[in-house]
This record gives structure tokens, sequence and C-alpha cells, in this order.
């Protein structure tokens, strides 16, 4: 601090005292509940349009395969759909997904090719086989003969290192496929070069318990719900967490102020200031008092009530 500086109204020291404290409190309560208020009005303004009976029942109601997953593949909005198809396992050639989670269990997925004619197959994933320590699990044989699979529609998982969760929450990780009989990623692209036969670009989740047999079913997604936006309370959702912005930089601003050194005689000059508004006052009354009028505005109600 220089000669020509006076010292600063506030020291750190102070900002540690109860009072300052407090204040410090209180600015984080204010902003904390501007934020929550602004996520409250951001929750009122985003309104989910619940589904009707007639659309679950649909959603459950399984649907041919081939009205499903068609040629080209699996349409984003019908995952989770229940399809049927009808096939025969071919049990010697199951893979198992390392790395997957299922009602906070750590195991594997199982998959299974379904042939449905020459040279053509699906795949599906049977369910959830727990781990069982570091060895590898035996993997349940799959029924034999023809049989009628019933399950719900799912995309490829991307092979990029993003596991397509398909409305399920995946919070890990995919396991390292480090053996012959595993495999990363439900990839079909990926799938046919371990498999003889032409893969469609979707699979199906098995939620038969013939399918199933010893594994885990693992449920199928809610379709997805129509959504509306309410303009006026996204508003002032934003306005809400504008307000932490301006409060936030106020008291930083205020803070920084009163820290800073100030010239010698700005107390002095902010006196001076009132003074002069002081003044400014006195002759704004002065000015009033003389106007025309005045006088008889102030006397008309006495002479009104002495001729009375």
């Amino acid at each position: 601090m220089s000669m020509s500086e006076a010292p600063p109204r506030l020291t750190p020291q102070d900002l540690r005292r109860p009072g300052w404290l407090a204040a410090h409190v209180g600015i984080v309560v204010l902003a904390l509940a501007f934020a929550l208020l602004g996520r409250w009005q951001w929750d009122v303004g985003h309104k989910v349009a619940p589904l009707t009976a007639a659309e679950l029942a649909t959603w459950r109601t399984p649907q041919p395969i081939d009205t499903v997953i068609t040629s080209t593949g699996l349409n984003g909005t019908e995952v989770g759909q229940a399809v049927t198809v009808a096939g025969s396992y071919d049990s010697a050639r199951q893979l198992l997904v390392p790395g997957r989670t299922l009602n906070g269990r750590t195991g594997y997925y199982v998959l299974t090719p379904l042939v449905t004619g020459s040279d053509q197959a699906i795949v599906v994933n049977r369910g959830f086989l727990a781990a069982t320590g570091g060895a590898e699990p035996a993997i349940p044989a799959a029924p034999s003969g023809r049989i009628t699979v019933t399950g719900w529609a799912a995309e490829p998982e991307s092979t990029t290192g993003e596991v397509n969760d398909n409305g399920i929450t995946q919070q890990e990780q995919t396991g390292a496929a480090t053996k012959p009989n595993e495999t990363q990623f439900i990839s079909p692209a990926a799938l046919v070069n371990q498999w003889p036969y032409h893969l469609r670009d979707a699979y199906i989740t098995a939620t038969d318990a013939a399918s199933a047999g010893s594994l885990a079913l693992i449920p199928a997604p809610l379709p997805a719900h129509g959504t509306t936006w309410d303009l006026l309370n996204v508003c002032y959702a934003f306005q809400w967490w504008l307000f932490i912005l301006i409060l936030g930089s106020w008291y930083v601003v205020y803070l920084r102020r009163e820290l800073r050194p100030r010239p010698l005689g700005a107390d002095e000059d902010e006196l001076d200031d009132l003074d002069e508004d002081d003044e400014d006052f006195e002759d704004f009354e002065d000015e009033d008092e003389d106007a025309p009028g005045a006088d008889a505005a102030r006397t008309e109600p006495v002479a009104a009530s002495s001729g009375e």
C-alpha cells in the first residue's frame, strides 16, 4: 500500500469473523435455493405424456419379427417392442459377453444364434449369467429342436467403445473379451465373422422361460414417452439460474472492492457527496415553499374552518 492510499475497509481476517461467515453461508444458501427453484421450473416445463393402456398393450403384444426388424435393421423408436420368431438354436456357437450387470450383480450375457432358415439367423440374448468368482461359468445349453422365441427387439451395440444401452442403464464399461467364446459387444456386424450365418442388423433379448432356462431374464425398456415443453416455465428456470450468476458476481465484486486499498480522501469525497445531496434537497424544499399559492394552500383549510 502506497502513502497515497488509505487502508481497505475489510481485511482477509475480517472475512473469517462470525458475521462474515454467516454472510458467506447465506449467499451459498440463497444460490442453492435459486438452483432448486430453477430445477423445479424446468421439471414443471417438461411435461411427459403418459402411455395409454392401448399403447402399452400393443407394446407388450409380440409382433412377427419381420414387421419390426426389417432387412434394413430396427427403427430406434421400436427398441423394446415385443417380437416373436421361430427357429432352432445353434448351442455349439454360444458366446459370452463379459462385464455386464443386472440388479447390482456382475456377470455375462449369453448370446446364441437362432437359425431361422438356410444360412439365416438372428442373434438372441438369452439372458444374464452371474459371475462365480474368477472362473468363467459354464454356459447353460439352449433348448434343442425348433422353438418359438419371444423377446424384445434391440439395436446393435456400438463397437467403438460406447455401448448402446437399449433403454437399460449400463453403469460400467463392458469387459474385455479375453477368450475364444467371448465377445465384447452385441454387434451382428462383428458376429458374422464368428458365425457362419447371415445375421439381421438387430437382435432379440429373450423373455420366454424356455430360452432363458436357468438364466436371469433381462427386463424390456418402456417405449419412448411423448414430451412437450412449456416455454414460460423454461424461461423461469433460466431466470432463476441467471440470478445465481448475478448474485455471485455482485458478491465477488463487492468483496474485492472492500478489500482493495482506497485513495486518500475517498471517505471525505463520499461525505462531500452526501452533503451536496442534503443541500440539493434543502434547496428543493425552499423552492417549494416560495412557489405561488403555496401559502394560500396552507392557510385555506384554516379560513374554511373559521367561516364555520
